[in-house]
Protein backbone atom coordinates (compact mmCIF):
# COMPACT_ATOMS: atom_id res chain seq x y z
CA UNK A 1 0.00 0.00 0.00
CA UNK A 2 1.06 3.49 -0.91
CA UNK A 3 0.27 5.87 2.01
CA UNK A 4 0.77 9.72 2.32
CA UNK A 5 0.69 10.84 5.86
CA UNK A 6 0.15 14.17 6.79
CA UNK A 7 2.08 16.05 4.05
CA UNK A 8 2.30 19.83 4.07
CA UNK A 9 3.76 22.13 1.51
CA UNK A 10 3.60 25.66 0.62
CA UNK A 11 5.16 28.08 -2.05
CA UNK A 12 6.65 30.57 0.68
CA UNK A 13 3.58 32.22 2.50
CA UNK A 14 1.08 30.13 0.54
CA UNK A 15 0.06 27.21 1.61
CA UNK A 16 -0.82 24.66 -1.10
CA UNK A 17 -1.34 21.60 1.32
CA UNK A 18 -1.67 20.71 4.90
CA UNK A 19 -1.91 17.96 6.63
CA UNK A 20 -3.07 15.95 3.85
CA UNK A 21 -3.45 11.86 4.16
CA UNK A 22 -4.74 9.68 1.77
CA UNK A 23 -4.11 5.75 0.85
CA UNK A 24 -3.53 3.84 -2.93
CA UNK A 25 -3.77 0.55 -2.86
CA UNK A 26 -1.94 -2.19 -5.71
CA UNK A 27 -4.10 -3.15 -8.64
CA UNK A 28 -6.79 -0.15 -8.39
CA UNK A 29 -6.96 3.20 -10.29
CA UNK A 30 -7.41 6.06 -8.31
CA UNK A 31 -8.61 9.27 -9.63
CA UNK A 32 -7.86 12.86 -8.23
CA UNK A 33 -10.00 15.95 -9.13
CA UNK A 34 -10.37 19.07 -7.76
CA UNK A 35 -10.22 23.02 -9.58
CA UNK A 36 -7.32 24.45 -11.17
CA UNK A 37 -4.70 25.25 -8.34
CA UNK A 38 -5.84 23.10 -5.31
CA UNK A 39 -2.41 21.14 -5.25
CA UNK A 40 -3.40 18.32 -8.21
CA UNK A 41 0.27 18.85 -10.07
CA UNK A 42 1.85 19.75 -6.62
CA UNK A 43 0.91 16.49 -4.97
CA UNK A 44 2.38 14.82 -8.16
CA UNK A 45 5.52 16.28 -8.13
CA UNK A 46 5.99 15.55 -4.83
CA UNK A 47 5.55 12.06 -4.94
CA UNK A 48 8.18 11.40 -7.89
CA UNK A 49 10.50 13.57 -6.07
CA UNK A 50 10.49 16.49 -8.34
CA UNK A 51 9.58 19.10 -4.92
CA UNK A 52 11.36 17.94 -2.31
CA UNK A 53 8.57 16.88 0.50
CA UNK A 54 8.63 19.42 3.78
CA UNK A 55 6.85 17.85 6.06
CA UNK A 56 4.75 14.48 6.44
CA UNK A 57 5.83 11.34 4.84
CA UNK A 58 5.23 8.67 1.46
CA UNK A 59 6.00 5.44 2.05
CA UNK A 60 5.29 2.19 0.10
CA UNK A 61 4.94 -1.67 1.54
CA UNK A 62 5.90 0.73 5.04
CA UNK A 63 9.13 1.23 2.61
CA UNK A 64 10.07 5.57 2.11
CA UNK A 65 9.06 5.75 -1.11
CA UNK A 66 11.52 6.64 -4.01
CA UNK A 67 11.77 8.22 -7.84
CA UNK A 68 12.72 5.08 -9.20
CA UNK A 69 9.15 3.46 -7.89
CA UNK A 70 7.73 5.97 -10.02
CA UNK A 71 6.51 6.70 -13.50
CA UNK A 72 5.26 9.92 -13.51
CA UNK A 73 3.72 11.42 -16.75
CA UNK A 74 3.65 15.75 -16.16
CA UNK A 75 0.52 17.42 -18.17
CA UNK A 76 3.25 18.71 -20.27
CA UNK A 77 5.43 16.02 -21.69
CA UNK A 78 8.92 17.10 -22.65
CA UNK A 79 10.66 16.40 -25.86
CA UNK A 80 14.44 16.71 -27.07
CA UNK A 81 14.45 18.28 -30.56
CA UNK A 82 14.91 16.43 -33.70
CA UNK A 83 13.76 13.11 -32.00
CA UNK A 84 11.69 10.18 -33.62
CA UNK A 85 8.53 8.94 -32.01
CA UNK A 86 10.64 5.30 -31.48
CA UNK A 87 13.71 6.87 -30.40
CA UNK A 88 12.02 8.31 -27.55
CA UNK A 89 10.55 4.78 -26.72
CA UNK A 90 14.11 3.49 -27.14
CA UNK A 91 15.55 6.15 -24.51
CA UNK A 92 12.69 5.48 -21.56
CA UNK A 93 12.49 2.11 -21.83
CA UNK A 94 15.01 -0.13 -19.52
CA UNK A 95 14.57 -3.60 -21.28
CA UNK A 96 13.31 -5.11 -24.53
CA UNK A 97 10.27 -6.15 -22.78
CA UNK A 98 9.57 -2.63 -22.04
CA UNK A 99 9.77 -1.27 -25.19
CA UNK A 100 8.12 -4.11 -26.74
CA UNK A 101 4.92 -3.36 -24.56
CA UNK A 102 5.57 0.55 -25.60
CA UNK A 103 5.46 -0.19 -29.29
CA UNK A 104 2.68 -2.50 -28.99
CA UNK A 105 0.78 0.95 -26.78
CA UNK A 106 2.07 3.16 -29.31
CA UNK A 107 0.46 0.87 -32.34
CA UNK A 108 -2.90 0.82 -30.65
CA UNK A 109 -2.78 4.30 -30.81
CA UNK A 110 -1.71 5.01 -34.22
CA UNK A 111 1.61 7.08 -33.60
CA UNK A 112 3.65 7.41 -36.92
CA UNK A 113 6.90 6.60 -34.74
CA UNK A 114 9.11 6.87 -38.04
CA UNK A 115 8.59 10.90 -37.80
CA UNK A 116 9.63 13.37 -35.44
CA UNK A 117 8.24 14.22 -32.32
CA UNK A 118 8.64 18.17 -33.63
CA UNK A 119 5.81 17.64 -36.02
CA UNK A 120 3.63 15.80 -33.86
CA UNK A 121 0.13 17.45 -32.63
CA UNK A 122 -0.37 17.73 -28.28
CA UNK A 123 -2.58 14.94 -28.52
CA UNK A 124 0.32 13.07 -29.97
CA UNK A 125 2.72 13.93 -27.93
CA UNK A 126 0.59 13.13 -25.14
CA UNK A 127 -0.08 9.24 -26.75
CA UNK A 128 3.53 9.06 -26.65
CA UNK A 129 4.62 9.87 -23.40
CA UNK A 130 1.81 7.80 -22.17
CA UNK A 131 2.74 4.71 -24.43
CA UNK A 132 6.21 4.95 -22.84
CA UNK A 133 6.12 5.75 -19.31
CA UNK A 134 2.79 3.45 -18.49
CA UNK A 135 5.02 0.52 -20.02
CA UNK A 136 7.69 0.98 -17.13
CA UNK A 137 7.69 -1.92 -14.67
CA UNK A 138 7.34 0.25 -11.54
CA UNK A 139 4.93 0.13 -9.33
CA UNK A 140 3.46 3.05 -8.94
CA UNK A 141 2.34 5.00 -11.96
CA UNK A 142 0.99 8.89 -11.75
CA UNK A 143 -0.70 10.19 -15.14
CA UNK A 144 -1.60 14.24 -14.86
CA UNK A 145 -4.16 14.90 -17.33
CA UNK A 146 -3.44 12.18 -19.65
CA UNK A 147 -6.13 12.53 -21.66
CA UNK A 148 -6.08 16.54 -22.11
CA UNK A 149 -5.57 17.52 -26.12
CA UNK A 150 -6.38 13.91 -26.83
CA UNK A 151 -8.97 12.62 -29.57
CA UNK A 152 -12.25 10.72 -28.41
CA UNK A 153 -11.45 8.05 -30.00
CA UNK A 154 -7.57 7.28 -28.42
CA UNK A 155 -9.03 8.48 -25.14
CA UNK A 156 -11.19 5.52 -25.03
CA UNK A 157 -7.68 3.44 -26.18
CA UNK A 158 -6.35 4.67 -23.43
CA UNK A 159 -8.48 4.08 -20.84
CA UNK A 160 -8.76 0.39 -22.08
CA UNK A 161 -4.78 0.28 -21.68
CA UNK A 162 -5.11 1.50 -17.96
CA UNK A 163 -7.63 -0.79 -17.45
CA UNK A 164 -6.51 -4.24 -18.91
CA UNK A 165 -2.63 -3.90 -18.03
CA UNK A 166 -2.79 -1.95 -14.16
CA UNK A 167 -3.56 -5.61 -12.13
CA UNK A 168 -0.11 -5.13 -10.19
CA UNK A 169 0.26 -1.25 -10.37
CA UNK A 170 -0.89 1.51 -8.22
CA UNK A 171 -2.48 3.89 -11.16
CA UNK A 172 -3.15 7.61 -10.12
CA UNK A 173 -4.31 10.17 -12.45
CA UNK A 174 -6.60 13.67 -13.01
CA UNK A 175 -8.31 14.75 -15.11
CA UNK A 176 -10.65 18.08 -15.60
CA UNK A 177 -13.71 16.21 -17.19
CA UNK A 178 -14.79 13.91 -14.30
CA UNK A 179 -16.46 11.08 -16.76
CA UNK A 180 -12.98 10.19 -17.86
CA UNK A 181 -11.90 9.62 -13.75
CA UNK A 182 -15.60 7.51 -12.71
CA UNK A 183 -15.04 5.49 -16.04
CA UNK A 184 -11.58 3.87 -14.85
CA UNK A 185 -10.90 4.42 -11.11
CA UNK A 186 -12.11 2.21 -8.52
CA UNK A 187 -11.66 5.63 -5.92
CA UNK A 188 -11.61 9.29 -6.58
CA UNK A 189 -10.18 11.54 -4.23
CA UNK A 190 -11.54 15.42 -4.08
CA UNK A 191 -9.29 17.86 -3.35
CA UNK A 192 -10.37 21.44 -2.15
CA UNK A 193 -8.18 24.49 -1.19
CA UNK A 194 -5.58 23.88 1.30
CA UNK A 195 -5.25 20.54 0.05
CA UNK A 196 -8.85 19.32 2.45
CA UNK A 197 -9.36 15.82 0.99
CA UNK A 198 -12.87 13.68 0.34
CA UNK A 199 -12.66 10.16 -0.32
CA UNK A 200 -15.63 8.50 -2.73
CA UNK A 201 -15.64 4.45 -3.56
CA UNK A 202 -17.33 3.68 -6.69
CA UNK A 203 -20.74 3.52 -5.45
CA UNK A 204 -20.41 7.47 -4.60
CA UNK A 205 -19.63 8.51 -7.65
CA UNK A 206 -22.86 9.99 -8.22
CA UNK A 207 -22.47 11.77 -5.17
CA UNK A 208 -19.30 13.55 -6.60
CA UNK A 209 -21.02 14.74 -9.31
CA UNK A 210 -24.02 16.35 -7.23
CA UNK A 211 -21.15 17.96 -5.14
CA UNK A 212 -19.37 19.29 -7.82
CA UNK A 213 -22.64 20.61 -9.31
CA UNK A 214 -23.96 22.27 -6.36
CA UNK A 215 -20.50 24.08 -6.63
CA UNK A 216 -21.11 25.41 -9.50
CA UNK A 217 -24.15 26.20 -9.36
CA UNK A 218 -22.77 27.87 -6.24
CA UNK A 219 -20.64 30.17 -8.23
CA UNK A 220 -22.84 30.98 -10.93
CA UNK A 221 -25.38 32.44 -8.50
CA UNK A 222 -23.04 34.66 -7.65
CA UNK A 223 -22.20 36.60 -10.61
Amino acid sequence: MLKLTDIHFSFGSKVILSGLSIDFNPGQVTGIVGKNGVGKTTLFRIMSGIYKLQQGKITNNEKTLQPSDISFMPTEPYFYPYMKGEEYLDIVANSAEEKKLSQSYAKSLELPLNELVDNYSTGMRKKLAFSALFALSRPVIILDEPYNGVDLESNEMIKHIIHTHHTDKIVILSSHILSTVTDISQQIYHITEGGMVSLFLSDQFSDLEKRLMLDVQARKSAI
